[in-house]
């Protein structure tokens, strides 16, 4: 039996039982090392997805921001989400300049765009354009972007700028002009017509419809948006330049970028254009107007509509200081900061205490605060102004309209009162002294917003009866307390002479007279003292006493204003009536401005308000 290999001993049960157990937990060991791995590939995937979706979303939204300020035409607001490299190619102003000009040469009236959609490292962005003369403009800009995630920009170049255009384009136009329309009065009656713009009121006409020539520099950017270029023939005064945007029609021609035509259209005349103005009131304003001295200025509007039924002279060019007409903003300023109310009752003096400003020819006046208006006070409202200060002055004065250009009327000189206004200027300067001038038209406006319940109309030279927009100015309130004030100025103050006479109507409304040159008081004497001292010579003890230049005999040391409006209570649908009127170096306003309000004014009712 030597030598016979030995058998393996068999394994006991209870050693097969651990090698089982040994084997069953090593698999669990290895199953949990595989599957923590696969959890930290599948995070580090999950986070470079949202990480990734992130950076998209940042994308989409300068693009999203970049196309929507384009559709607002916030130009400043695109060029500075451009990126660095964009930036460095144009400055922000060209770009201003380059963006809005390609607009313009389109004649564009609105763009819009569509949802921008990824396209390789940018986006594709629909874009639709509608012109006034070459219809509508539709097609898809590339937006490239510079840079990823929060730190992409736009990488723009000129290609951008309009749908269609293509790398190194430039978009040009070429322009024919139609014939220019007909312009007619509110009645019908021709204004200007043909291209020699013959009227069938050729008197009246000549007071308003104006001249045609060739545009200027401040109404260019307007009139190159309705496609007219800038050697045409178009309105450079009154009624003809007013009215532009609705006589010159619509121009045709090509639109060109580069060499490529990329649309075209035909020139057509607009048809006659029916204007707010009423040849009477015209005729009525003219004649009224026509025995001044020197600078007049007349407007007439519908306070409800905001119409412009009648202008005459310098009615929105010609500043001057507007005396007591100012009046009306100093008192709306005292009775919506309730510093008064209409049945305040001041002392009555002569003169404004403390502030060396005498009353009209040394006038004792005063009483309630209605007396006081009638009476147009200075010992009242030189003192209420220093009570008002300098910036609250300016505030009310700024809204009624002054420092601004009036929203409706082209090339107005606006009025104005310094800004800031020292409160040492404040006491005068509520008597429409000092540094403060204005026109013909916002003396009208000051009216028309008072009948117009403190709401000031847009003034409108096109016929319409509806209401116009409106901004309110003074609570409704105040502009009923005014109503008393400007009504007791008629009925029993300075404007007697500006009651309209006709049944059933009341008129209310404030006098002015502003010094040009001092006609009494210290003041006067002092600069009549110095005149003299100048002129006479340094070797004469004894000269002959000059003339003084107190008193105003001639009526040229002050300019005569009238603000008023009527029916100052609307009956039978008749709409109030306001009207502004100047008169410089004619006396005072009550004795000059005011007939010429009475006159133009009955004519303006007796038609209806047009």
């Amino acid at each position: 039996m030597s030598g016979a290999p030995a058998r393996p001993r068999r394994p006991s049960a209870a050693e097969f039982a651990e090698a089982r157990r040994l084997r069953a937990r090593r698999r669990r060991l290895l199953a949990r090392g595989s599957g923590a791995v696969v959890a930290v590939v599948a995070a580090a995937v999950i986070f470079l997805l949202l990480d990734a979706r992130a950076a998209r979303n940042a994308e989409k939204d300068v693009v999203e921001r970049y196309v929507r300020q384009w559709g607002a035409q916030d130009f400043a607001g695109m060029w500075k989400d451009l990126g660095s490299d964009s930036r460095l190619r144009i400055r922000p102003d060209r770009f201003v300049e380059l963006m809005r000009g390609t607009l313009s040469t389109a004649t564009a009236t609105s763009l819009t765009t569509g949802e921008p959609r990824r396209d390789g490292d940018g986006y594709a962005v629909p874009v639709t354009v509608r012109t006034r003369v070459f219809g509508v403009l539709r097609g898809t800009v590339d937006v490239p972007l510079q840079g990823s995630g929060d730190d992409a920009r736009i990488d723009w170049t000129r290609r951008m700028a309009l749908p269609g255009l293509r790398a190194g384009e430039r978009l040009t136009r070429t322009t024919t002009m139609p014939a220019r329309a007909d312009l007619l009065a509110r009645d019908g009656t021709v204004l200007a017509s043909g291209p020699d713009r013959r009227s069938d009121v050729p008197g009246i006409a000549g007071q308003i419809v104006g001249s045609l020539g060739t545009p200027s520099a401040d109404d260019l950017p307007a009139l190159r948006r309705l496609g007219v270029p800038a050697d045409a023939t178009v309105g450079v005064s009154g009624l003809e330049r007013q009215l532009n945007a609705q006589l010159v029609g619509t121009p045709g021609g090509t639109l060109e970028a580069g060499d490529r035509v990329i649309a075209r259209a035909d020139a057509k005349k607009a048809a006659p254009v029916r204007s707010s103005i009423d040849p009477n009131v015209v005729k009525a304003a003219a004649e009224a107007q026509a025995n001044a001295p020197d600078a007049t200025g007349t407007v007439v509007l519908n306070a409800r509509t905001g119409e412009v039924l009648a202008f005459q002279g310098g009615a929105w060019t010609d500043l001057q200081p507007p005396g007591s007409t100012m009046k009306i903003v100093t008192a709306s300023a005292a009775i919506e900061d309730r510093l008064a109310t209409t049945s305040t009752v001041y002392p009555r003096e002569t003169e404004a205490k403390g502030f060396g400003v005498q009353n009209s020819d040394g006038e004792l006046c005063g009483g309630t605060l209605v007396e006081s208006f009638a009476d147009s006070c200075n010992s009242v409202f030189v003192p209420l102004g220093a009570k008002l200060g300098g910036k609250r002055l300016v505030q009310m004065a700024e809204a009624y309209g002054f420092n601004r250009d009036t929203p409706g009327v082209i090339g107005d000189t606006p009025a104005r009162i310094p800004d800031p206004l020292p409160d040492t200027d404040a006491p005068t300067s509520a008597i429409g002294q000092a540094a403060v001038e204005a026109t013909a038209l916002q003396v009208a406006l000051l009216s028309a917003t008072i009948a117009n319940g403190g709401m000031q109309p847009r003034p409108t030279f096109l016929r319409t009866d509806a209401p116009a927009p409106t901004r309110r100015v003074v609570r409704s309130a105040t502009a009923a307390a005014m109503r008393t004030l400007m009504s007791a100025v008629i009925s029993e103050g300075t404007g007697k002479d500006a009651k309209v006479a006709l049944p059933g109507i009341t008129t209310a409304g404030k006098t002015g007279t502003a010094e040009l040159a001092s006609t009494q008081g210290p003041q006067c004497d002092a600069e009549a003292a110095a005149k003299a001292a100048e002129a006479q010579p340094d070797d004469v003890t004894q000269a002959p006493e000059p003339p003084s230049p107190c008193g105003n005999a001639d009526g040229k040391s002050t300019t005569a204003w009238m603000s008023a409006f009527a029916p100052v209570t609307r009956r039978g649908g008749q709409d109030p009536i306001a009207i502004g009127v100047l008169r410089a170096k004619n006396f005072q306003g009550g004795a000059t401005a005011a007939p010429v309000a009475k006159a133009v004014l009955t004519v303006a009712l007796q038609a209806g308000g047009g």
